[in-house]
């Protein structure tokens, strides 16, 4: 309707989106980090705790990103901390390219 009034693309997304969408777009990002950090817990949780690093990737072992950070984070030292969050981005932009499909 606003559109209908004369109101650019931009004002429409500004005046009349946002405000009215704001509770669903704050709990939508609330229950995706939950659910995010529930899966990392049990993943944690239900994987072995055995941390061998293999460089072949069809090998067993070395456990997933979601392990190795929960598990490691704490303990970590800077440069460990640093590729803790570097394996952090690639999981979330692996689901941002899977949930854009």
């Amino acid at each position: 309707a606003a559109l209908a009034l004369g109101a650019t693309r931009w004002e429409v997304i500004r005046l009349s989106v946002l405000p009215f969408g704001r509770s669903g777009i704050i709990s939508a990002s609330m229950l995706g980090l939950g659910r995010a950090l529930g899966e990392t817990m049990a993943v944690a949780t239900v994987l072995s705790p055995s941390f061998i690093i293999s460089l072949h990737v069809l090998n067993p072992g070395g456990g997933t990103f979601a392990q190795n950070i929960a598990a490691k984070f704490g303990e970590a030292d800077e440069f460990g901390r640093d590729a803790l969050i570097a394996s952090g981005l690639v999981l979330f932009v692996l689901t941002l390219l899977v949930n854009g499909a």
